[in-house]
């Protein structure tokens, strides 16, 4: 049983603000076949996890990058709240907001109880994706599709094979599975995938978002992403206890940083409601940019460190440009791939092997 637990919770905590959304902006800009390349190099790099490591190369990399890792978990929570803000402008209302603190305190106070409720999680998003799609199709105008996907896919990769290694919610998974390996085949290979299926399907509804439309599938769309951002920050809570991030002199910056946030989204809501997608866009992007690229970063040159440093300098300016601001600048990422290549190849000692 604790195989399958295990199961239903990487698929749920995995899913978050990233697989339940980025699917939309991704296929806004480029098209279909960025979807479909965003599920492959994300089931492969969340599934290798299980093979890669071992109890004692998980023991050994937490052993080096315990605070990192704590800092991922951090960044993953205030993420979410900067996601739901987002969402609450975009339609106008607080209960997204409201309903994602809610949850996030519930599931909370039951942390020890969160793989098993995953299930529970995992039937309930099933069947919210199953209401939402039966409704006829929104007609939305076509997007405006780029041709600068190439550039991103190696980027895309460089940020699903290494940053689930510093997501401590897998290495929980992995601790209490008695087959870790199957319980990541069968987690992320299986029914995370089964979620993507539902993203494919979803991604049209969620992209009315982007263009102002409602509607009643929206609205339980909203609610699913709401229920799963609020497990998987949740379960990141859980993971932070005791920990640095959780110290009373930490609270109140981090609490003001996470209010600076909510008053920035709104205040753009208010006085220049043209600007709410595209400003939450580049929040949405920049948090991104710090999960995919400089976590992954510290992961390749052993920590933080010059070199590390040197490199996450070198990628923000080609990443703002490619990333965040894309178009014409999208081979901008290309150039920061081969520079980061180059001082990975430059570095004295070898690329740290995340089980190492």
């Amino acid at each position: 049983m604790r195989v399958l637990s295990s199961a239903f919770f990487l698929a749920c905590s995995w899913f978050w603000c990233i697989g339940g959304f980025f699917p939309v902006l991704l296929e806004a800009e480029f098209g279909q076949i960025a979807f479909a390349v965003f599920v492959v190099l994300n089931v492969t790099g969340a599934t290798l996890f299980g093979f890669v490591m071992d109890h004692q190369k998980r023991a050994r990399f937490l052993g080096r990058f315990a605070s990192l890792a704590q800092a991922f978990s951090g960044v993953v929570v205030v993420y979410h709240f900067a996601f739901i803000t987002w969402i609450s402008t975009l339609i106008g209302s607080s209960l997204p907001l409201i309903g994602f603190v809610v949850l996030t305190c519930a599931f909370y106070a039951v942390r020890r109880h969160l793989i098993g409720m995953s299930i529970v999680v995992f039937a309930a998003t099933l069947v919210l994706f199953a209401i939402a799609i039966e409704y006829p199709a929104q007609i939305l105008p076509p997007p405006l599709v780029s041709d600068g996907f190439i550039h991103s896919v190696l980027p895309l990769a460089f940020g699903f094979l290494l940053a689930p290694y510093f997501d401590l919610t897998f290495h929980r998974a992995y601790a209490n599975s008695p087959y870790p390996r199957l319980s990541f085949v069968i987690g992320i290979g299986g029914l995370f995938a089964v979620l993507m299926a539902g993203m494919f399907f979803a991604t049209p509804i969620l992209s009315g978002l982007l263009v102002g439309q409602g509607g009643a599938a929206l609205a339980i769309l909203v609610g699913l992403l709401v229920l799963q951002t609020a497990f998987t920050t949740a379960a990141h809570l859980r993971e932070l206890k005791g920990s640095l991030w959780a110290e009373a002199r930490l609270r109140l910056p981090l609490g003001g940083f996470i209010f600076l946030i909510y008053a920035l989204h709104v205040a753009v809501a208010f006085v220049a409601p043209e600007f709410t997608v595209a400003f939450g866009d580049l929040i949405y992007r920049s948090f991104l940019f710090l999960i995919g690229a400089v976590f992954p970063v510290f992961l390749v040159f052993g920590g933080i460190n010059r070199r590390a440093l040197v490199a996450c300098g070198f990628l923000a300016p080609c990443y703002t440009l490619g990333f965040l601001i894309g178009g014409v600048y999208a081979p901008f990422l290309s150039v920061g791939i081969v520079g980061l290549a180059i001082l990975i190849i430059l570095r004295p000692a070898p690329v740290l092997n995340p089980s190492r």
